[in-house]
């Protein structure tokens, strides 16, 4: 065995470095594999961040539970820059000119089960803040892949409106994504066998004022999500946390106490 190959097996135990996204290199990945798991393949959880992008340290966050889980942790980094030199925001709306972020994900997910024994077909999903945009809008577009998501902290949430073109809404999703959302037809409520489980978290004290929309709070924002999807018919939970504002880490055991009762044994 060669010292570079030897290398490469001591970097992918445990916490790897990250790694550059073969699909497209402008984007990496990190992991964390629980280094006593059973045998595979093993449930994955991905962490988006926010847009100050701490995908490493959510990462690492995320290690106590993923080693009593048996569950592999993935933490994509969206960098500033892509596509354009100042932008900052787009991956949270998923598409930007010809990059679409919900396709790079998958992509990422389907290259660390090629290398680690991880299901690659349905996953949790959890973010926060501009993460938790992401994780929401992903969830919408591809509903198949996940058995759940956590939003932490949403700001200008996206609604199961078939009327409002997106991020509003999800009126024009079939020509933007290429795949159209069963709630684009006039119907009242999702069929029963349809909807991800969605967890809403965010702090009781997270009550600054937003730019967009104007005047709102992240506190409001995301009572007004779990309300609508409610009325949807989105199995949907609400958890505020006490003495909380922005901060995603203090989210975090909110948000792993619900996607740990999907996990086998939940």
């Amino acid at each position: 065995m060669s010292l570079a190959v030897r290398h490469t097996q001591r970097l992918e135990r445990r916490r790897t470095p990250f790694l550059a996204c073969r699909a497209d290199p402008r984007f990496s990945y990190c992991l964390y594999v629980p280094p006593r798991a059973p045998a595979g393949p093993l449930p994955l959880l991905v962490v988006v961040h926010g847009d100050r992008r701490t995908a490493e340290r959510y990462r690492d966050s995320l290690t106590d539970f993923a080693d009593a889980h048996g569950c592999v942790v993935l933490a994509p980094l969206f960098p500033a820059g892509v596509p354009g030199p100042e932008d900052v925001l787009s991956y949270k709306r998923l598409r930007r000119r010809d990059v679409r972020f919900d396709l790079v994900l998958l992509r990422m997910v389907e290259e660390a089960a090629a290398r680690w024994p991880v299901r690659a077909d349905r996953f949790l999903l959890h973010g926060y803040s501009g993460g938790g945009l992401f994780a929401l809008r992903f969830s919408y577009l591809h509903p198949a892949r996940l058995v759940g998501v956590s939003v932490g902290a949403p700001s200008s949430i996206t609604r199961l409106d078939p009327a409002l073109p997106w991020p509003a809404g999800i009126a024009d999703v079939a020509e933007k994504f290429g795949v159209a959302h069963p709630l684009c037809a006039p119907l009242p409520l999702l069929p029963p066998s349809l909807p991800v489980p969605v967890h809403v978290t965010v702090g009781a004290l997270d009550t600054r004022p937003l730019r967009r929309p104007l005047g709102a709070t992240r506190l409001g924002q995301a009572l007004a999500l779990h309300k609508h999807l409610l009325e949807r018919g989105v199995p949907a939970t609400l958890e505020v946390v006490p003495g909380i504002a922005h901060n995603g880490f203090a989210l975090l055991p909110a948000a792993t106490r619900f996607l740990s009762t999907l996990l086998p044994g939940g």
